[in-house]
C-alpha cells in the first residue's frame, strides 16, 4: 500500500467521478482506476459500487473513509511543516495576532525582538491579524509560527504559555453620563444601556460555555444589560460606540482608540482579560527564546509582573 493511493482513494470517495478526480490529481483514468484496483487488492476487498453514478463507497469504503479522513489529514500537515525547514525558517518568524494584542504591546515586542535579532539583517518578522480559531487553524497548516490570543486552547497538538492578565476597561461615549465619573463603574449602573457584542465564538469557561465572554462579566455580577448588539470585530465595537450606539468593554491597550469620541472608565470588579502565545507542540520554532525574552524585556520596562513558567525559562 503507498500513502498516494490513500489520497487517491479518499479524492475519489469526495467525488464518486474517476473523470473528475483523475483531472484534478493529473492522472489518466486508467491510471487512477488502476492505483485504486491496487488498493483493494491489497485490502482485499471493494472499497466503490462501480455500478452507481456517481461511484459510491461499500461498508468496507466507508469504514477505511472515516478510519482514515482525519490521521490522512494530520500527516499531510505533518509533511508540510516538515518541508518548511527546508524553506528558511531559520530567517522569518510569522505571527498571528487578534487585534486587541496588536493594540497592545506586540508592536513594541517585535521591535524589542529585531533589536536582539540584529545579527541577522536578513531576518523577517511578518505579523497577521486573525481571531484565536483562525490561528489555531494557521498553525496547524503552518501558515503562521506563533499565535497571539486570550482564550485557552484545549487542542493537544497546540501548545501554550499564559503571558498576563490585562485589566478589562468599560468604553462609553463621551457624553455619557458616566462620563464624569472619578470612580470606577460597577456594571449594575449599566442596566439601562445597549451593550455591544464583539467576540466571533463564546469562551468556553465553566458553566457559562454557551454565553459571550462580555455577556459572562455580567452574570458574575448577577445583572444584564437592557439590550445588547453584536458587531463583526473589536474595531467595529468601539466605532459603534463613538457613534452612541452603546457601550462596550475592552482590553486596557484599547483605550488609545478613538478618545476624541470615546471615554475609557475603570471598572470596579477584578475582571482581566489572559493573554496566551502558541504554538505547535512538539514542533520547536526558530527564535522562540528569543521571542520569549523580548517580551519579558517589554514588560519589565512597563512594570508588568511575567508568569513564572516563561521566567523560570531564562532562570540561568
Amino acid at each position: 500500500m503507498e500513502f498516494r493511493q490513500l489520497g487517491y482513494f479518499m479524492h475519489l470517495a469526495g467525488t464518486g467521478s474517476v473523470s473528475q478526480s483523475a483531472k484534478v490529481l493529473g492522472l489518466s483514468q486508467p491510471s487512477l482506476s488502476r492505483q485504486i484496483q491496487q488498493l483493494e487488492d491489497t485490502l482485499q476487498v471493494s472499497l466503490f459500487e462501480r455500478h452507481h453514478r456517481p461511484m459510491t463507497l461499500t461498508d468496507a469504503g466507508e469504514f477505511l473513509y472515516r478510519h482514515v479522513k482525519q490521521p490522512l489529514h494530520e500527516l499531510e500537515q505533518a509533511m508540510a511543516l516538515t518541508r518548511r525547514f527546508g524553506e528558511g525558517r531559520q530567517h522569518r518568524l510569522v505571527i498571528g495576532s487578534v487585534v486587541s494584542v496588536l493594540y497592545g504591546l506586540l508592536p513594541e515586542v517585535i521591535s524589542q525582538l529585531r533589536q536582539n535579532l540584529d545579527v541577522h539583517p536578513d531576518f523577517d518578522i511578518k505579523v497577521i491579524e486573525m481571531s484565536f480559531a483562525q490561528q489555531i487553524a494557521a498553525l496547524k497548516s503552518g501558515e503562521i509560527d506563533v499565535g497571539f490570543g486570550r482564550f485557552a486552547c484545549q487542542d493537544s497538538l497546540v501548545e501554550q504559555t499564559f503571558l498576563r492578565h490585562e485589566p478589562f476597561v468599560l468604553a462609553v461615549p463621551k457624553w455619557h453620563p458616566l462620563a464624569k465619573l472619578t470612580e470606577p463603574v460597577s456594571l449594575s449602573m449599566l442596566n439601562n444601556d445597549t451593550l455591544i457584542l464583539y467576540h466571533k465564538t463564546p469562551n468556553p469557561v465553566g458553566n457559562l460555555a454557551e454565553t459571550d465572554p462580555l455577556l459572562q462579566l455580567f452574570e458574575q455580577t448577577q445583572t444584564q444589560p437592557k439590550n445588547s448588539i453584536r458587531v463583526r470585530d473589536i474595531q467595529v465595537a468601539l466605532a459603534m460606540v463613538a457613534a452612541s450606539e452603546g457601550f462596550t468593554i475592552v482590553p486596557d491597550s484599547l483605550k488609545t482608540v478613538r478618545t476624541e469620541q470615546i471615554c475609557y472608565l475603570p471598572l470596579a470588579h477584578d475582571f482581566t482579560s489572559p493573554m496566551y502565545i502558541s504554538t505547535l507542540a512538539h514542533n520547536p520554532i526558530p527564535h522562540i527564546d528569543a521571542l520569549h525574552r523580548a517580551i519579558l524585556s517589554v514588560y519589565e520596562r512597563h512594570g508588568i509582573s511575567a508568569p513564572k513558567p516563561l521566567m523560570a525559562k531564562f532562570a540561568d
